[in-house]
């Protein structure tokens, strides 16, 4: 357990009695139901703290990472840790504290209940089997306390809203992130958590990494798309800066408790760096206290469980999507078949990447990658990604499609193989945590292969690649039952300049 003085649990009870339950915040009847409009009137209260109180909002923040774009000398900031097996056991000790701060300020200062808990945001639920009925389009809107301005006697001042440029226009309106974006399926099968396109990170080494580009099947998606959709804030590393954050990661940390809940055979780390690694945040008095990570495997154990671990976990999609491998650096390939003279520009519209033949690579070398005769595998690399500001979308990849047929852009068509996203690749993030940009690595062996098959490709030249950005659902409708107007695509302000540095198609 947690060293010091949490989490307490009450006397003479059973852990079960004790557990606080974290709320669903899709099924809440009421738009300021109890949790969330005690959480709002908490948050003021932490907002109106000084910087320097460890209790306060933006402290609290800055432990996930500071807005500055030179980082300050606090030890206790910018340690958020992405990329890597940390990922899950860190943010879940992150919100726990975070939790117990809230709780204190609603009990002692508000006058509020004891058993307070965070509420999650269950984007990933799906109501009646179909991601695209209303229902389910409404799990995957911005809860609608999140969006006003005002309290619910009509005051102003909602500290749970943050306008644009603060969220995405989108977001802020109510438009619903697609399905193809939150589906958790592809981690939630994954059968190990470490190892290339499994469900906690590729990556196991011995220290926090803040951002290397690499990825664990659940941080990608739906973790990191959302951070997108949401925009502003929420797409830069001072993310908990906007209150939809906490909600957010309870969502993911709800995903990784049923992800182990599901089946047996799924197991967190066992390795001594795993287990034994230290976690340091700030209770409720302001005092550190550390966990480990093997003291963080089992959320009822540290006083909290979740409404529900079955709803919202995953659709199975169409067999033909070909599995994308976590984002990150692929080891030097033997053979460069194709690839980008310089930046590929992106915005509002969609762009087929220009892929310029490698001079001296041989014709079959991409048709040998497309056999199911041959060993090789044909990898897609985009590296540098990244913007001057949020671009307030994601992207979807494709290879094969053609740019001017909306049919061909379907993301559960053929020709969808993944995403890239900007979280941690925006403006001074890129200096704060990794550099130049995020790096997204697709293997489209199979994808190629079935284009072959369908005789979309017939295996000369190069398959277009095209990126579109991903396209938003319809917004809530208004009092009167009316429509809002807003594009289906996003539009990226002008001075975001969402881009790739390069792109290259490589088989090994």
């Amino acid at each position: 357990m947690a060293r010091g003085d949490f989490p307490p649990l009450r006397k003479g009870r059973t852990m079960a009695q004790a557990a606080r339950v974290r709320r669903d915040t899709t099924k809440m009847t009421d738009t300021w139901d109890g949790q969330l409009l005690w959480y709002a009137r908490a948050v003021q209260k932490m907002q109106g703290r000084q910087e320097s109180d460890p209790t306060s909002w933006l402290w609290q923040a800055n432990i996930h990472g500071e807005k500055a774009e030179t980082p300050g000398p606090n030890p206790e900031w910018n340690n958020c840790p992405h990329g890597g097996w940390f990922f899950l056991p860190w943010h879940r000790a992150y919100i726990l504290c975070f939790e117990d701060i809230v709780r204190d300020v609603i009990q002692n200062e508000l006058g509020g209940p004891d058993d307070w808990a965070l509420p999650y945001w269950n984007y990933t639920r799906v109501t009646n089997g179909d991601p695209d009925s209303p229902e389910s389009q409404e799990c995957r809107r911005l809860p609608s306390a999140f969006r006003s301005p005002d309290w619910p006697d009509g005051a102003g001042n909602n500290p749970l809203f943050l306008a644009e440029p603060d969220r995405s226009p989108g977001a802020a309106l109510g438009a619903s992130i697609g399905w193809a974006e939150v589906n958790p399926y592809k981690a939630m099968q994954a059968a190990r958590f470490t190892g290339v396109s499994q469900f906690g990170s590729e990556y196991t080494d011995s220290h926090l990494l803040h951002s290397n580009g690499q990825s664990g099947l659940l941080e990608m998606q739906p973790h990191n798309l959302i951070h997108g959709y949401v925009g502003g804030v929420m797409s830069q590393f001072f993310s908990p800066r906007d209150p939809i954050f906490w909600l957010h990661h309870a969502n993911i940390d709800r995903l990784w408790a049923a992800w182990i809940a599901a089946n047996s055979a799924h197991k967190n780390p066992t390795n001594e760096d795993w287990l034994g690694f230290t976690h340091t945040f700030r209770n409720a008095q302001g005092n550190q206290v550390t966990f480990k990570s093997e003291d963080l495997q089992s959320e009822e154990a540290l006083g909290y469980v979740y409404e529900s671990l079955t709803d919202g976990v995953g659709l199975k999609p169409p067999e033909r999507l070909v599995a994308m491998l976590a984002a990150g650096v692929a080891p030097p390939p033997p053979e460069q078949v194709a690839a980008t003279s310089g930046p590929t520009e992106l915005g509002p519209d969609t762009v087929t990447v220009p892929l310029v033949p490698e001079p001296g690579a041989r014709a079959e070398a991409l048709p040998e990658a497309a056999s199911p005769q041959t060993p090789n595998r044909a990898v897609l690399t985009m590296d540098g990604v990244r913007a001057d500001t949020p671009p307030q979308t994601n992207y979807r990849v494709f290879v094969g499609a053609r740019p001017d047929h909306e049919e061909d852009l379907d993301p559960e068509g053929p020709y969808f193989i993944g995403h890239v996203h900007f979280f941690g690749a925006v403006g001074a993030n890129t200096h704060h945590h990794g550099g130049g940009g995020l790096t997204f690595t697709f293997d489209i062996t199979e994808h190629l292969t079935e284009l072959r098959q369908q005789g979309v490709w017939d295996g000369e030249g190069i398959p277009p690649v095209v990126v579109t950005p991903a396209p938003l659902g319809p917004p809530p409708p208004d009092a009167d039952g009316e429509a809002l107007g807003l594009a289906a695509v996003p539009t990226p302000p002008p001075d975001s300049r969402p881009r790739i540095g390069s792109v290259s198609l490589n088989t090994t």
